[in-house]
């Protein structure tokens, strides 16, 4: 090595063995400080001062070359005792490729830790060996608390149902991913993460770990559910359209048919001059009217459910229950008949008060109206909460429906007895009112049997309440 003049140090001469080729002779310090790279060059005389003082030199530093800049390492001591230093012994390795994996591997470090995912690694016991910025964003926790920790230290406050299950297959070598699991955090609220999960080998292809990647894809998958549901609810609306304009177009044809028919009859009885069938004719068009006229509104009440603005709210059902039996008890009584409500009513149902009212006002009409021909007949409002749903119920002692048209009444002008009074919609909008609060309405009935009509109305999530 050359002499750093300028520090005072001397590097030892290169003693070249007897008959031995050599290659080109090492660099002076000199020619080391020429084609020292300038970002290094303050920490390089740094090291050059500290050698000078201590006797100790280490630093690493790039020489530019014609083919590039490539790093080196140097690392010397001085051979003397206690006095000046004046020499040092050393070696200078060539770091290059050892210092360009570092950068790469801090490089990639660096993006790891900035990820939003939720970045884990584990070894073999599934025990966890790193963990990024993610991680301790997603779960709440610092690295030195889990660091070391078996991954199913998450558990008592982080519900991963299929943790189980994943982890193994992962350290089994097999890649898993996109698989939804729930998180609960400890105040009750509820997350959801995509995991995706790989075997980790090193360098000769052994299985060493495991990585976990969670992504928190809790608003994600929100706004799937709610556009799935307001695609359903696109093809109901679609489906109902399609059905209103049939129907309306039948059914509504039939009054205009009866008023033409009596209109021509009266005409001729009036140029006969028979007053009486006159008179006949003209009454049997004004029912024809007032039929048209009932089919009318009730269509358009049954076009205003589901126009409630907002969310359904909480509705004190019992209450709602007392005020229908009030209601309804005198027309019950009028027939010798009575309505009850069961105990033991839920005390609340998430729903729009007006739809649910007529929903329930709806099924007690039709009660009163097919049910209660005979005196002693008993009707009863009830309900009750069942995984996660509320069922309502209104039940009749009266000569029930044949399974052939329980699905059938529910459909608009529907009408198993011409008989009673009615245009065909009540059990329509029942069954409407269910649909847009997401529940259903059906019966349960045999011939001779009576019928209980359910409605079902989902109880709702924290989340679906936010």
């Amino acid at each position: 090595m050359g002499r750093a003049h300028r520090h005072g140090l001397a590097l030892p001469p290169v003693r070249r063995p007897a008959g031995r080729r050599l290659g080109p002779p090492p660099p002076t310090w000199d020619a080391v400080l020429d084609r020292l790279h300038p970002d290094d060059s303050p920490a390089f005389r740094e090291a050059l001062g500290v050698a000078a003082d201590r006797g100790e030199l280490d630093v690493s530093f790039r020489l530019q070359r014609s083919a590039g800049d490539r790093w080196f390492r140097v690392r010397g001591a001085s051979p003397g005792g206690d006095g000046p230093v004046l020499t040092l012994a050393g070696s200078i390795l060539d770091i290059d490729e050892l210092r360009r994996i570092q950068d790469r591997n801090a490089y990639h470090a660096a993006i790891v830790e900035s990820a939003d995912d939720a970045i884990i690694g584990l070894d073999r016991d599934a025990a966890i060996v790193a963990w990024n910025g993610g991680a301790t964003r997603l779960f709440g926790r610092e690295p030195a608390e889990v660091l070391g920790q078996p991954v199913s230290a998450l558990a008592p406050w982080v519900r991963l149902d299929l943790m189980p299950d994943l982890i193994p297959r992962a350290l089994r070598g097999e890649s898993v991913s996109h698989q939804i699991v729930e998180h609960r955090r400890e105040g009750g609220d509820r997350q959801e993460f995509a995991l995706t999960l790989g075997p980790v080998r090193d360098a000769g292809g052994e299985l060493v770990g495991a990585s976990l990647i969670a992504r928190d894809v809790t608003g994600r998958r929100a706004m799937e559910r709610r556009l799935v549901a307001a695609g359903r609810d696109l093809r109901r609306r679609s489906d109902e359209l399609e059905q209103f304009v049939y129907t309306v177009s039948h059914d509504l044809k039939s009054p205009l048919v009866t008023c033409t028919g009596y209109v021509g009859l009266l005409e001729e009885d009036l140029q006969a001059g028979d007053s009486e069938a006159a008179v006949d004719s003209a009454r049997r068009v004004r029912n024809a009217v007032t039929r048209m006229s009932r089919l009318i509104d009730d269509l358009l009440e049954l076009s205003r459910i589901g126009r409630a603005e907002g969310p359904p709210k909480r509705l004190d059902l019992p209450r709602l229950a007392a005020e229908l039996a009030e209601m309804m008890g005198p027309r019950f009584e009028e027939l010798r008949a009575r309505l009850e409500v069961a105990p033991g009513l839920p005390e609340a149902v998430f729903a729009d008060e007006r739809d649910l009212s007529r929903a329930l006002e709806n099924l007690l009409e039709n009660a009163l109206k097919y049910a209660c021909d005979g005196p002693g007949s008993v009707v009863t409002l009830g309900g009750r909460s069942e995984d996660g749903q509320t069922l309502l119920y209104v039940r009749d002692s009266g000569p029930g429906i044949s399974p052939d048209y329980h699905q059938k009444i529910f459909g608009l002008f529907q009408r198993l007895d011409v008989s009673k009074p009615g245009t065909g919609v009540g059990l329509a909008s029942v069954a409407k009112v269910a649909s847009v609060l997401g529940g259903r309405a059906w019966v349960d009935s045999e011939p001779g049997r009576g019928a209980t009509f359910w409605l079902s109305l989902p109880e709702p999530t924290a989340g679906d309440r936010e």
